[in-house]
């Protein structure tokens, strides 16, 4: 995969995923995204207001603390608190660690309503970080490491052909979840914030991940997926994709401590899930594509 480095994750030009060049459609998708979030990111006025954070667990910061949340394993140094710091946004956070695009469109997680009930009409910044477990690869990837420390096998990874069937109806609800946000928060601007890579490429054992090289590449193969789903989605609904994936390249869990974005089977947090390195970097590639008052530059401190 070729690391395109920040500018490169926002304007997602000329990268490819692990798998090798993307299709023709991933391709075409890639360059209608990135014409709109350069015309977003160079007319618009910069944001301000009411700043709503939707999301799974990757989103919520599960695992890196204080946690904030009502079961949902918020954490208060996760990329939306980070984020609104920054850029002095009036932040709603309802990201759930669990949570499908479903629970953000129409269905209740527990006691939690839908997130998207939280948006109102002069919303001014909305950001996604979902479809892992629609695709179930957080958990799968979570149970194959306890099967690895176990010394047994992993044996519930999702076949290919569900995968596949998965990303279909993830594409399909992603468009369900983007015409409902525009609807209720027309002024808004949307923002889907890929994933950050988990696994390294090739796909590999380290002392930060206990899963077999097999295995990897079975969950890494489900993360490409979800990558190239979230991106097509985006491009359908001229939603901004912020190709947190790209940008994470060499930052997976079998990266050196100080460069780790996400945390492997040895985490003092949440094995598999974004830390606060990772957090706070994501913060600073999501900011990057957001148009700032003039007097406040793009160093701002993160607070």
């Amino acid at each position: 995969m070729v690391a395109c480095g920040l500018a490169g994750a926002i304007s997602i030009v000329g990268c490819s995923s692990s798998s090798g060049s993307p299709a023709p459609t991933a391709t075409r998708a890639a360059a209608r995204t990135a014409t709109l979030t350069t015309a977003l990111t160079s007319s618009a006025t910069p944001i301000k207001g009411r700043y709503v954070a939707m999301g799974s667990s990757f989103a919520a910061g599960t695992g890196i603390g204080p946690d904030i949340s009502d079961g949902c394993l918020r954490s208060a140094q996760n990329y939306p608190h980070l984020l609104a710091s920054r850029l002095h946004l009036d932040l709603v956070d309802v990201t759930c660690g669990g949570a499908t695009v479903l629970n953000l469109l129409n269905t209740p997680q527990g006691d939690h309503p839908a997130q998207i009930d939280a948006l109102t009409a002069d919303t001014r910044l909305v950001t996604i970080t979902a479809g892992g477990n629609d695709l179930t690869y957080s958990l799968s990837t979570l149970i194959c490491a306890n099967s690895a420390s176990a010394g047994q096998p992993c044996t519930n990874l999702p076949t290919p052909e569900a995968t596949k069937t998965a990303s279909a109806t993830l594409r399909t609800n992603f468009t369900k979840l983007f015409a409902a946000i525009k609807a209720k928060a027309p002024r808004a601007r949307i923002l889907l914030v890929a994933y950050p890579r988990v696994f390294p490429n090739p796909p590999t054992t380290c002392p930060g991940n206990v899963i077999s090289t097999a295995d990897s590449v079975a969950l890494a193969d489900i993360g490409t997926t979800l990558q190239n789903t979230s991106r097509l989605a985006a491009a359908d609904s001229h939603v901004t994709f912020i190709d947190a994936y790209t940008a994470s390249a060499g930052h997976d869990v079998c990266a050196p401590d100080a460069d780790r974005w996400v945390e492997g089977s040895n985490a003092t947090g949440t094995p598999y899930h974004p830390d606060a390195t990772g957090t706070a970097a994501l913060s600073a590639l999501i900011a990057k594509a957001l148009p700032r008052p003039a007097s406040q530059p793009a160093t701002a401190s993160q607070g």
